[in-house]
């Protein structure tokens, strides 16, 4: 009986510790907003069939509730490399294949209010870039920019 015990306590503390760690354990980049009142941090750069998918974790690190947001239209990335610029997929209707969605204006909006070390999470979706092409630079309004992002496929 001990032994079981022990055993599930262990199995406990892994899947705690696991479970502790959350969206931040895969941060590949992180930059401020220009007001420093928010964080953001790429945790997910990857490219599946002939699709970009960007993940971007943003945290409130004011002391206030505060918002934070952006058209989906202001987001790109760049090659450097091959010298292009790509904006976000759009569907049938005209919207970017992003979210989560505040307002589907324009094609799309992310708002979102948080309080004090509130996270969220947006995704976008992008043409991919070549498969010669192995970093890209992130552009999102108020962040400063995401240089140098390893993208994996």
């Amino acid at each position: 009986m001990k032994k079981k015990v022990a055993r599930l306590s262990l199995v406990v503390s892994l899947v705690m510790m696991g479970a502790s760690t959350g969206w931040g354990s895969n941060v590949i980049q992180t930059q401020m907003s220009s007001d420093g009142k928010f964080e953001a941090s790429v945790i997910s750069a990857r490219v599946r069939g002939e699709v970009l998918t960007f993940q971007v974790l943003f945290k409130n690190v004011s002391s206030a509730r505060d918002s934070f947001g952006f058209n989906f239209a202001d987001v790109y990335y760049t090659d450097i490399k091959a010298k292009k610029k790509y904006y976000g997929l759009k569907d049938t209707n005209g919207n970017f294949i992003a979210g989560p969605v505040h307002y589907w204006i324009g094609g799309g909006e992310f708002r979102q209010w948080m309080n004090p070390g509130e996270k969220r999470i947006f995704w976008i979706k992008f043409p991919a870039p070549p498969q010669s092409t192995e970093t890209v630079d992130l552009y999102i309004p108020y962040i400063l920019p995401f240089e140098g992002i390893k993208i994996s496929r």
